[in-house]
């Protein structure tokens, strides 16, 4: 089951803080793969939308009550299975959460989540201490930089699919008693630490490492096929004395015809699209950036102010433009840091009907064409 180490916070004090000097791990920051940044995707539908997105894992026939078939997913049900889940207090736990800004994608975490899945894959170990670290030091380690707020680590060694995973996250099944032998109680972990972690709104930026190393076949314990870490952070900046964690505009841009389910799915990303930022009431182009090779996007909105509407468009796409405002809360790490949520914009290029059919049809009537010539 998954693995949650409790998220450490640092306690900031005016005036400056201490870098912290680490070795850099093998890996190197990349683009999320497509199976990450739809990892990533799932988690800000979770977040947006924490009672929608239960509704998309597990099946109920009426309010708390498991459906015949508990899941879409096999490996969901043999794990609501196996532990026991109760349907009613998952229900019920689910209807006091609340949402949360999206997470923007960070390639450092990245770093650092894929070398710890690494060594939990060469130690054949699912544990939260294997290279005598703290999670602040393992991302450190991994590039993220000395300027970090919170930062928070999720395990599951043992991933048989990307929905599985995030379901274990989501749902947090296990030993509520925490002593390790059935009956499991609830079957729900107690805290659901996974679901609190993912739900924390200090938290801004994500990286999601699966395993790059081969799985040998005599692993028991960090088995896969995904082995997977989950490394939360934010991060702040010092301005005039003052500390701000800036907002992130983050999202994707993809076709939907593979799923055709209104949702990013691995492979429909599209690579190298302009994402522009304007003031809406001024028309004046403020921030641009690029989607990455699996189709997301994370643009910094440091220095954009609140009480402004702001304009987004990805206008390659001939999508119509969406608008936001910035939010921000006061939070205490020992001293007041402004913390500006994160927004979320996707663009959805939808096929029109029959397009891939007439596309056919004409390169045949040109095959046809040259034929006769």
């Amino acid at each position: 089951m998954p693995l949650l180490r409790p998220t450490a916070s640092r306690r900031l004090l005016l005036g400056g803080v201490a870098a912290l000097c680490l070795i850099t791990g093998p890996s190197q920051a990349a683009d999320p793969t497509a199976e990450q940044q739809y990892w990533l995707e799932l988690t800000n539908r979770f977040r947006a939308d924490p009672q929608g997105e239960l509704s998309k894992l597990v099946n109920f026939s009426s309010p708390g009550v498991w459906a015949p078939v508990k899941s879409n997913d096999p490996y969901v049900v043999n794990a609501l299975n196996y532990f026991g889940t109760d349907a009613a207090t998952l229900a019920a736990q689910f209807a006091t959460l609340t949402a949360a800004p999206a997470l923007a994608w960070n390639s450092s975490l990245n770093v650092s989540a894929t070398n710890y899945s690494d060594l939990m894959v060469s130690l054949d170990q699912q544990s939260h201490t294997l290279d005598g670290l703290s999670i602040p030091q393992r991302i450190v380690a991994g590039g993220y930089g000395a300027n970090w707020l919170k930062a928070g680590e999720n395990l599951f060694a043992a991933t048989q699919t990307l929905i599985h995973g995030h379901s274990g996250m989501v749902i947090d099944w296990g030993d509520e008693d925490g002593n390790g032998s059935a009956p499991f109680g609830t079957g729900i972990q107690n805290p659901a630490g996974h679901r609190i972690a993912l739900l924390d709104r200090q938290f801004k930026e994500m990286g999601i490492g699966f395993q790059s190393t081969l799985i040998p076949g005599g692993n028991i314990n960090a088995t896969g096929p995904y082995v997977v870490t989950q490394h939360l952070g934010s991060r702040y900046r010092l301005d005039s004395g003052t500390y701000y964690s800036d907002a992130i505009l983050t999202g994707s841009v993809y076709q939907d015809t593979i799923a055709a389910d209104a949702f990013y799915t691995p492979g429909e990303g599209l690579a190298g699209v302009p994402v522009n930022v304007y003031d809406d009431l001024t028309d004046t182009l403020l921030l641009s950036g690029l989607t990455n090779s699996a189709g997301g996007y994370n643009i910094s909105l440091q220095g954009l102010a609140e009480g402004i509407t702001y304009r987004v468009e990805a206008p390659t796409t001939g999508l119509a433009a969406q608008t936001f405002t910035l939010t921000s809360t006061v939070a205490d790490f020992g001293a007041p840091v402004i913390m500006f949520d994160n927004v979320y914009a996707s663009f959805q290029i939808v096929p029109e009907p029959g397009g891939g059919l007439l596309c056919l049809l004409a390169g045949l009537i040109a095959l046809t064409s040259r034929r006769r010539s």
